[in-house]
């Protein structure tokens, strides 16, 4: 059962006072998007100690912003635990740029589907990271790749992320670099050098290739979504890696997102 509120702490107030001072509204804000962000799609409920581990926070402190982050329906608690609210969702559906996106890039994935009998995926760029919002399953999918893509990942493993560092600002990839290449297999790329060697390789193809760097077993095409020649969005086609035809896979996925970027227009 879900609750909105947390029974009050026991802890004494000196201590809260103590490891909790007052600070600006903006530190307030960022450190309740430090817990908020603690959470990702393998990850979907986090006690306490969990979130102040993950957030760096005091755990004095991951406890009253949860608590606050409950009450304000952004966090909801099943006993001990915490999860991301519902109406996270529904604030994300309200964002016009993302929403219309959406919309118009509904009939072009499911084009892709039909190409390639794969799954297709509407990739946007997020904080640092690439996020996946809309993916439609093909005819061999069967649904087993939507649980591995569904969320964000960083945009140095994805195909759909190395398209938006290759088209992107150079300060995009340099904060990128700064936060370091963690691999998430044993194939992702984690030399600078050789992430910028691949990325050179995207602009000259356009196009980006994941080869098992984000999920052991599965590859990427991408190709990217321009409005007034700025990377807004990738258009991606997942498979197994034993059907990952990339000539293939790399002329539809080239041409659907060529006509996409004509569908939303300058800007």
């Amino acid at each position: 059962m879900l609750t909105r509120a947390e029974p009050a702490s026991n802890e004494p107030a000196a201590d809260t006072l103590h490891r909790v001072p007052a600070v600006p509204g903006k530190a307030v804000l960022q450190k309740a998007r430090d817990i908020l962000d603690c959470f990702d799609s393998h990850t979907k409920e986090l006690g306490v100690n969990e979130l102040a581990r993950r957030s760096g926070l005091p755990r004095t402190t991951a406890r009253r912003l949860a608590q606050e982050l409950v009450a304000c329906e952004l966090l909801d608690r099943s006993g001990g635990r915490y999860r991301l609210g519902a109406w996270l969702a529904e604030l994300g559906a309200r964002v016009p740029a993302h929403r219309s996106l959406r919309v118009a890039a509904a009939p072009y994935l499911e084009e892709l589907t039909h190409l390639t009998h794969e799954t297709a995926v509407l990739a946007l760029p997020g904080h640092g990271e690439i996020l996946f919002g809309e993916i439609y399953v093909g005819s061999r999918g069967r649904g087993q790749v939507v649980t591995l893509v569904d969320g964000r990942v960083p945009l140095h493993c994805a195909a759909s992320g190395k398209v938006v560092l290759a088209f992107g600002p150079p300060e995009l990839l340099a904060h990128t670099l700064e936060g370091g290449l963690a691999p998430h297999t044993r194939r992702t790329i984690t030399e600078p050098e050789r992430l910028a060697a691949e990325l050179a390789r995207v602009r000259e193809q356009g196009y980006a290739v994941d080869r098992q760097e984000l999920v052991e077993g599965y590859g990427a095409v991408a190709a990217p979504v321009r409005a007034a020649d700025e990377v807004i969005a990738a258009l991606s086609v997942i498979a197994p890696i034993s059907r990952l035809d990339v000539v293939a896979f790399a002329a539809a996925v080239r041409r659907t997102a060529g006509e996409l970027s004509r569908r939303v227009g300058p800007g």
